[in-house]
Order: structure tokens, then C-alpha cells, then sequence
């Protein structure tokens, strides 16, 4: 995990931090929309013969051989369902496709293409060829003379469907028909014979899906060689299939009947936003009440994260906050003691003919790191050490270290002696050169007199040491 370094630099750069950090995990939940005229590997799972070439999607062509079968499903999930909010979808959906007939092939074509309704992702049969339309087990299917079709897929192979039938298989009405399947590739009632000459070799075919979660009605509007046909059917979706669902296509042949199927644009439009997760597996009661208290769980997490989130917020602020008020390395004097205050109060801080600033590291060189060999004095206010600068032309200096220096009062006795003493110009007087104050430490600079210390002579013991009145 990369390390993430915060920089206290002020209140307003930690807001505009926490607001980045909740954008990072605070996602808001949107309703799939798009709108394909050409389309990319990219977005789409392809299974079986299905592939996506030149832009478009070619459920089972003319390349293949036999039996065929072949589905693409759209990769992000739909939330079809909320089990939590009580919500189900309205959805649209359009599209372009084609049938072509493969006159080298087969004479008769078939067998016909779905779009199609499932769990997300589904585990569809492999056996599902001819008039099972890449949907449904084959398995199911009924022996010869038997027309019904008893059983119905369910679980992970669970689905609802919209047929575009090309063939007359024993359960079918007609060998030209749309139908609403359930679970099953027997239509049930549910179906619209169309002309006979129709959906094959007829050019673009273009289909509207429509499903109004308040009437639970999904309608279908099929458009082909000029002519508009419709079919309309209750399902509940709800009762069928898990909230989160997987779109798709699917198509297949026979060994004695074939067509190429390709899908040439799509578009899908829900009302119902996606929620982040994993889909839930089952749509029974008790799944549903466990996905609820897990959610309420989630949310509940989630609100501590934030009142977690928030403490450590106004820590940092009440953090930058005091920082703000405390003098830096590089400014200890702060406030009304920085140099360019006190240049407005008419001293002679920063003065080009006074004394001027001297970097802490060039009075540490010429101090040897302030050592105690070279310490010449102490006083109530602070310690003189001896030193030599080369910034000076090799000059001898002594070098005031203020014992207060991060105090009030410190910095008070500073800037006292500083306005004082470079205001005054006389001979007997030894010179300021310079100021510091870096370090948490407050230094002056003084020119160094050789002759040893004023109070050595006036209190003296001894009598070769003692000034005369001249002098003195």
C-alpha cells in the first residue's frame, strides 16, 4: 500500500484533503444507460461461437459449421430489482439485427436469436443448440410426438426472453414468430405469428423492448420490411430472477438448418440506479431479509467511518491551527518580532548600514558549534562564545546566545538590546554586527575586544590590575 503524507499547511488545504478522500470512497450509485452502434470486445463477454468483429456482434455466422450456438452478454451488471427500497426497474431497450440465410449450407434456415434476462453472470447449459436458442437444456426437451415441454430452467440458468423464432420446432406455433419465454423456450401463449417470408434474408431488422415495473406488462414492437408488429406480456421479474441481473443475446443452428444471426446496435435504458457489491444469489425471502440486515450493516460501518473521518479532521485543523500561531526554525521571532515589523517600527533590523542577518550555520562554523572552550562569559541574560568569521574577512567576533531565547520575555530582552544598542554609535562602545534568530535560538553578533572583560579591572585583586583615575 503506498504511504499518503499530509502536509499541514492550512485549515482550508485539510477541508479540500477530506473532501478528495470522501470522493475516493463515497460512489454514488447511477442507472445503466448506453447506446452501442458499434461495438468493442471490450464490453462484452463472448461465449461459445459468438464474437465481436468489425463492430458488430455475430451471435453465430456464416463460419460456422453444424450445430452452433453462441451468446454475448454485456459486462456490467443491471440492477433489475431492490430489495431494500422496494424498487423494481422500468427498462427500454432497441436494437438492429439481421438474418441471413446460407443458401451453400442448409435450405431451410434456422433457428432463431433471443434477447435475453439473467442472473448475473449466468452458467447457461452447453447443450442448448437448434431450438433451444442458446437458452435452454436440451435435456428438456421432448421426445418425438411429444409437444410439451414439461420442465423449466431455473437457478443460475434461470432467464426471461424475447424470441425472434426462424423455425418450427415441435412446441412452436409457427416457423415465423416473436414470443416472451419464461424460463423456457415454449412460449406458452405468449407469441405473435408473423408473415411466413418474414425475419429471414428481410434486411435490418429493428425490435423495441419495454418493461413498466407499475403494470409488470413488457411489450415488445418489431419492425421488419416495412411492416410493425407487436406482442405484449405480464412478468413478474421480480418473482423470477436475483436483483442483479446480466443482459444479452443468444442464437443458434442445427445440423440441418442454419443461419448467420448479427446484432448490429443496441441500446438499454433502466430506472433503477446499480448499487456497488456483489449481486445477491437467490431472490427468496430469507436471502432478501439477510441482504437487508447486511446492508444495514454496511451503512452503519460506513457512518462510523465518517464520524471517524470527521474527528480526525478537526484534530488536524485544531493542530494546523496552533502551528499557525507557533513561531517556525526559520522565524522564531513571529508575530510583531519578524524584521519586517520591526523595519516599520524605524530599528535597525534589516538596516543596510546597521547590523545585518547572519545564518545560524555561519555562527555555528565560527563558534565550533558553540564550544565550551571558547566560551568567554555567562550573564543573567544569556552566554558569549568566541568566534572567528570568514564571512567577515577573517574577523574576531563574540556571539550572544540569549538562555530565553523561545520565550516571551526572551525575545522581549532581544529586541531591546538590538533597537538599543545599533542606535548608538561611539568609540567606546563595542559594535553590533549582526543578528540570528533560527534555531529556536536568538544570537547577536558583536565585534570582539581583546582586552578582557571591564569588571575584571574594576574588581580585581590585584594591585598591578587596578585602573588609575586617568584611565578610568
Amino acid at each position: 500500500m503506498a504511504e499518503l503524507k499530509l502536509c499541514l499547511c492550512s485549515s482550508s488545504d485539510l477541508l479540500v484533503l477530506c473532501f478528495l478522500l470522501l470522493g475516493v470512497h463515497v460512489h454514488h450509485a447511477t442507472a445503466i444507460s448506453f447506446n452501442y452502434n458499434s461495438f468493442s470486445s471490450g464490453d462484452f463477454r463472448e461465449e461459445d461461437d459468438a464474437m465481436v468483429t468489425d463492430g458488430r456482434i455475430e451471435l453465430v455466422g456464416d463460419e460456422a459449421g453444424g450445430r452452433a450456438r453462441g451468446r454475448v452478454l454485456y459486462k456490467q451488471a443491471a440492477q433489475l430489482w431492490d430489495g431494500v427500497k422496494g424498487e423494481t426497474a422500468s427498462f427500454t431497450t432497441s436494437f438492429n439485427f439481421s438474418i441471413q440465410s446460407l443458401p451453400g449450407r442448409s435450405s431451410t434456415p434456422g433457428h432463431g436469436m433471443t434477447f435475453f434476462v439473467a442472473p448475473y453472470m449466468p452458467e447457461m447449459p452447453q447443450e442448448s443448440y437448434d431450438g433451444c436458442l442458446g437458452l435452454f437444456d436440451e435435456k428438456h426437451v421432448p421426445e418425438s410426438g411429444t409437444t410439451a415441454i414439461s420442465a423449466n430452467a431455473s437457478g443460475s440458468a434461470s432467464f426471461v426472453a424475447v424470441e425472434f423464432d426462424t423455425h418450427r420446432d415441435a412446441w412452436d406455433p409457427s416457423s415465423r414468430h416473436i414470443g416472451v419465454d419464461v424460463n423456457n423456450v415454449d412460449s406458452r401463449g405468449n407469441f405473435r405469428i408473423l408473415p411466413e417470408g418474414s425475419l429471414v434474408d428481410a434486411g435490418v431488422i429493428s425490435s423495441t423492448v419495454n418493461y413498466d415495473n407499475a403494470t409488470a406488462r413488457l411489450n415488445v414492437v418489431l419492425r421488419v420490411s416495412g411492416a410493425e408488429y407487436a406482442l405484449g406480456a405480464t412478468v413478474d421479474f421480480r418473482s423470477l430472477l436475483p436483483e442483479q441481473v446480466a443482459l444479452g443475446f443468444s442464437a443458434a443452428t442445427g445440423d440441418a438448418f442454419g443461419s448467420s444471426h448479427t446484432l448490429l446496435s443496441w441500446s438499454f435504458h433502466s430506472t433503477l440506479p446499480t448499487r456497488n457489491g456483489t449481486p445477491l444469489p437467490s431472490t427468496s425471502p430469507s436471502s432478501t431479509k439477510k441482504a437487508t440486515l447486511q446492508l444495514r450493516a454496511g451503512v452503519a460501518a460506513a457512518a462510523v467511518l465518517v464520524l471517524l473521518l470527521a474527528v480526525a479532521v478537526a484534530v488536524l485543523l485544531r493542530r494546523a491551527s496552533r502551528r499557525n500561531r507557533q513561531p517556525d526554525d526559520k522565524d522564531m521571532l513571529a508575530g510583531d518580532m519578524t524584521p519586517d515589523s520591526l523595519d516599520a517600527d524605524g530599528d535597525e533590523f534589516g538596516s543596510s548600514t546597521g547590523p545585518r542577518p547572519i545564518p545560524y550555520a555561519s555562527l555555528a562554523a565560527a563558534t565550533r558549534n558553540f564550544a565550551e572552550e571558547g566560551k568567554l562569559g555567562q550573564g543573567g541574560s544569556g552566554s558569549v562564545y568566541r568566534g572567528h568569521m570568514k564571512e567577515l574577512g577573517g574577523r574576531d567576533v563574540a556571539v550572544k546566545v540569549f538562555l530565553r531565547g523561545a520565550s516571551l520575555e526572551g525575545r522581549k530582552e532581544y529586541r531591546s538590546e538590538v533597537t538599543i544598542i545599533s542606535r548608538l554609535r561611539h568609540r567606546n562602545f563595542v559594535q553590533l554586527i549582526g543578528w540570528c534568530h533560527g534555531r529556536r535560538r536568538l544570537l547577536l553578533v558583536y565585534e570582539l575586544v581583546h582586552n578582557g572583560s571591564l569588571d575584571g579591572y574594576l574588581y580585581s585583586n590585584s594591585k598591578n590590575d587596578v585602573l588609575t583615575w586617568q584611565v578610568r
